[in-house]
Parts: structure tokens; sequence; C-alpha cells
């Protein structure tokens, strides 16, 4: 593959991955600081926080990303 081509991104694509990308980093924000008060820390989210709320962000993300696929009126290939 040339790595000099251009690619042109459909305007609706660009709109869905940029929402994607700040449903994901809510959900871990929120998720993280759910994650610090259920611990008992004192104001502080870890990266163990983190890790464990990205975990359930990904498993949000994915169901967001079906979701989209279902309604823009395409189907996978089985």
């Amino acid at each position: 593959m040339d790595q000099h081509s251009s690619y042109r991104i459909e305007t609706e694509a660009a709109q869905t991955l940029a929402e994607w990308k700040a449903l994901f980093a809510e959900q871990v924000a929120v998720k993280a600081k759910e994650l610090a008060q259920k611990s008992g820390s004192t104001g502080v989210i870890t990266l163990g926080h983190y890790r464990q709320a990205a975990s359930f962000a990904v498993q949000m993300l994915a169901t967001a990303v079906q979701d989209t696929d279902s309604s823009d009126g395409r189907q996978e290939a089985a």
C-alpha cells in the first residue's frame, strides 16, 4: 500500500468517530470517579480505577458501535 496515498473521510463517519471517542472518554472518567468513591479513596483516582473503568467503557462503546451499525441501514456480512 502506498504510504503517500490520501483518503477522504465521509462527514458522517468523522462525526460518529468523534462521538464514540467522546463517549469512551466520558464513561472512563465517570466510572473511574465512581470506583474511587466506592473504594474509599480520599479524592484520589488511581491507574487501577482507570483500568477498571476503561474495561467497562469498552463494553459500552461496543454496544454503541453495534447500535450505529444497525441504524445506518447496512448489515454486516455473515
